[in-house]
């Protein structure tokens, strides 16, 4: 059976809270949750798959068909959010056009959300949702050796499936991996050499998790409370040295908050100095999760920015979004940061239910006095199933579920929406515009960056986004 891992082209992708300014031109991060479907599989089976990862190899739909004929998969297995769904249905719908024969299956964020609404999608004939390591391999054993029989089908926990056009919606699976089990992603089925990102510290970049889960409580995320798994120090270091092998020299870590564990962490950070990795990095963290302890074997080993969600200036605004920290908090990690010689990137957030203009302009100002080497300000929304989703729903903020309504008929036409009941969507665009223009137009922060300046290509990588910035403010 020949199974084939799509990254489809980026054609319709729904606009997020973020600026289009700094969404655009920003490189390409690799796909690491279907990479470690890929190993998982290859490592299960014997089998090795196909892996293809449009955006960054520059594949334009055409050139996908081709590539898909080529291959000539049984089965094409695709990881989506719901901002990527649109593109994945595009994809889904060429490929049967042209192979009505080849069976697609869908797993990721979007479908853990919503797999009966995916399910019930036209193209689409499985879904997995929970953990997709497990559940795709045993659904591909399954169909290799079994066939697409209902019996068979039935007992795998966190599958949905069709049968003569009827939805079947399996039990969801309560199994937890042991991340030390898992192989590692299949980064050897791409070109690494394609992944980028403008604002690194190296040549080469790439990405890895080390953990999952986030116990923490804020309103506008999806893994809200979640359970906290690490994987062990001499587990992490592995797959570090793999890729210093492979030439990545500036690794992003993409664990939601990887320094819940601080002890764990600071074993991690030591065994990489032990074993002499010479390697720069970048993770995010929680304010109220650092040390001047896990800070400097940060730095040792490597480190080079922290990426802190921060979003308001307001303490009533932090209760609301239940983030669990306050500015002292904040000041003190970002002093504590500075002092260990580490940069950091502000995520900051306006247009929160009842905030003012004012208190938008203040949080500004907030982000000024931290001196981060970056700063974000993205526009409260309401995501998919958050915890601030169904409380805007419940407060009559939020009209309809329209995103039960995209779920259910995905269209090309859909905008996403900030349901501010003060300020209109084009409103907070403008603000959100002024909001970066107020920042990065600083004297003080323009003369910190030129003394920042590395070399050449870091110079044209941070004019072109302050050009972005700029230039948006004055067209606004």
């Amino acid at each position: 059976m020949k199974i084939l891992f799509l990254v489809p082209p980026e054609t319709v992708t729904i606009e997020s809270s973020v600026p289009k300014m700094l969404e655009g031109g920003k490189g390409f991060y690799p796909k690491l949750g279907l990479m470690y479907v890929a190993s998982y599989y290859e490592k299960a089976t014997g089998n090795t798959p196909v892996f293809i990862d449009c955006p960054p190899e520059k594949y334009s739909m055409e050139e996908m068909l081709q590539k898909i004929r080529e291959v000539k998969p049984d089965l094409i297995g695709m990881s989506i959010m719901t901002f990527n769904l649109l593109d994945a249905m595009e994809a889904a719908k060429e490929i049967k056009r042209e192979h009505p024969n080849i069976k697609i299956c869908l797993g990721g964020p979007h479908v853990n959300l919503y797999p009966k609404e995916t399910l019930g999608l036209p193209e689409i004939d499985y879904v997995v949702f929970g953990e997709g390591e497990p559940i795709f391999t045993k659904l591909a054993i399954t169909l290799e050796y079994e066939g697409a029989k209902t019996e068979k089908l039935s007992k795998i926990n966190g599958l949905g499936w069709k049968q003569d056009d009827q939805i079947n919606i399996n039990p969801a699976s309560t199994e937890l991996l042991d991340l030390n089990e898992l192989p590692f992603p299949a980064r050897h089925l791409v070109d690494v050499s394609r992944y980028e990102h403008i604002i690194g510290e190296g040549q080469q970049f790439f990405t890895m998790q080390a953990t999952r889960g986030c116990p923490a409580a804020c309103t506008f995320c999806d893994i809200r409370k979640t359970k906290f798994r690490e994987r062990s120090p001499e587990n992490v270091v592995r797959e570090i040295e793999e890729l210093v092998a492979m030439g990545v020299d500036d690794l992003f870590f993409v664990d939601d908050t990887i320094t819940i564990n601080k002890k764990n962490l600071i074993e991690t950070c030591n065994l990489m100095v032990k074993r002499g990795l010479k390697i720069n990095y970048k993770i995010s963290a929680r304010v109220d999760t650092v040390s001047p302890e896990l800070l400097a074997a940060l730095k040792r080993s490597g480190c080079y920015r922290i990426h802190y969600g921060i979003e308001s200036a307001t303490q009533r605004h932090l209760l609301y979004l239940e983030k669990g920290q306050t500015s002292d908090k904040v000041l003190r990690a970002a002093k504590w940061t500075r002092e260990a010689g580490i940069g950091y990137f502000a995520y900051m957030m306006i247009g929160i239910p009842t905030e003012t203009k004012e208190e938008m302009f203040k949080t500004v100002d907030f982000a000024k006095k931290l001196k981060p080497d970056y700063a974000q300000f993205s526009i409260c929304t309401p995501y998919p199933k958050t915890e601030l989703y169904f409380r805007m729903l419940k407060d009559g903020i939020l009209p309809s579920d329209h995103w039960q309504d995209f779920a259910e008929n995905p269209r090309a036409d859909f905008k996403i929406q900030f349901f501010n009941q003060d300020f209109t969507d084009l409103e907070l665009r403008e603000l959100q515009d002024e909001c970066h223009a107020r920042f990065y137009r600083s004297p003080t922060y323009l003369m910190k960056q030129v003394f920042k300046v590395k070399s050449w290509a870091d110079f044209t990588a941070k004019a072109r986004m302050g050009t972005k910035i700029l230039t948006t403010r004055m067209r606004a």
